[in-house]
């Protein structure tokens, strides 16, 4: 032990040391909390953020325990990006390797230096940040953060590098139950949400929130579906639904919900949405699925969609479910005339009157 560690710390010292535990007690409570892996994972970079002084913070993560890639987060902040470039980076890169046998911050270079054959590090440089922070959860790796330089300039110190691995394991622990949370509440083959997590988590808002909560429902159904089953077999079936799957996850905002709600039926939860936009938004999936012809090597023929929309209205809709059978109506109608098309709930309504 040298000279200087053997000196008594002055109360300033030992008054940050204690600052700096309340704020890691109050992180700890504060991503323990969080179930939502989406909210997670803002959490987790905003708090590195405000903690760091940053503006650049960005985070690869697992989308499950299963992935054999972790990819950029859509909640990464202050990092210019390629919109064509797929970033993600495999669990068997060196990288990844060297991460996972010495845990602790590593700059880029320092990075490039002990792996330079690195396929993650091309992915990685684009972002061109200062310091890579790895995600450790019961010996896996599961994330990578990333944060850019300081608003005031300068390096990270080495206190600053341990306290954001304190920052690291604490994340990596709520991320790990948060990743289990989600696989638990998530139909892995189309990756949307199972229909009783939805009906619960709605219903909880609902008595939350009650007459203020607004939102809209979308029902979707995949038109004869059984005839493409019985023509090209229940695997081709499977990647239409699949990919009928992907364009709703790809068209949906952080604070929307995709659901498979039956076999080949899905609804389309919009929070805050009037029901002429979630008709628009409607129109653009049923578009969308009706042009996707790349995606279904399986299946030859057209695939399209029939929708039902129905906005909540309190006044109506004693809970959650009376507001899925107004749209289920309104989807069902589509079906009955014609198919391949959307209608609204408020639509049959005034017909009905």
């Amino acid at each position: 032990m040298t000279e200087a560690q053997n000196q008594p710390k002055s109360n300033e010292e030992l008054e940050k040391e204690l600052f700096d535990i309340r704020q890691l007690l109050e992180i700890s409570k504060s991503l323990s909390s969080q179930l939502d892996l989406s909210s997670l994972l803002d959490s987790i970079l905003y708090i590195c953020m405000g903690q760091m002084r940053v503006t650049q913070a960005a985070l690869f993560a697992r989308n499950d325990l299963d992935s054999k890639s972790l990819r950029l987060t859509r909640n990464q902040e202050g990092f210019l990006l390629e919109h064509n470039r797929d970033y993600q980076i495999s669990i068997d890169d060196p990288l990844s390797f060297q991460f996972l046998h010495e845990p602790r911050c590593y700059t880029l270079e320092e990075s490039r230096n002990l792996c330079p054959s690195a396929p993650a590090l091309q992915i990685i440089g684009l972002l061109s940040p200062t310091l890579l922070i790895p995600l450790i959860a019961r010996g896996h790796l599961i994330g990578i953060i990333l944060l850019g330089e300081r608003i005031e300039g300068g390096l990270y110190t080495p206190k600053e590098e341990r306290y954001l691995l304190d920052i690291s394991r604490l994340a990596s622990s709520a991320l790990y139950n948060a990743i289990l949370f989600e696989m638990s509440t998530t139909d892995m083959m189309t990756h949307l949400r199972f229909r009783h997590y939805f009906t619960t988590v709605v219903s909880d808002k609902l008595m939350e929130k009650g007459d203020f909560y607004s939102f809209s429902i979308i029902m979707l159904d995949i038109d004869h579906f059984k005839k493409v089953n019985d023509t090209y077999g229940h695997t081709a079936g499977d990647e239409v639904i699949k990919s009928v799957s992907r364009i709703i996850r790809d068209n949906l905002r952080q604070q929307d919900m995709g659901v498979r709600y039956g076999g080949e039926e899905f609804l389309v939860f919009l929070e805050e949405i009037p029901e002429t936009t979630a008709y628009d938004i409607a129109e653009r999936l049923r578009k969308k699925v009706g042009t996707c012809h790349e995606e279904l090597m399986a299946c030859t023929e057209q695939v399209t969609i029939s929708a039902g929309v129905a906005h909540y209205r309190p006044s109506v809709d004693k809970n959650i479910e009376a507001c899925i059978h107004r749209a289920d109506v309104a989807l069902y109608y589509s079906k009955r005339n014609g198919r391949n098309r959307t209608t609204c709930a408020s639509e049959i309504e005034q017909l009905e009157q």
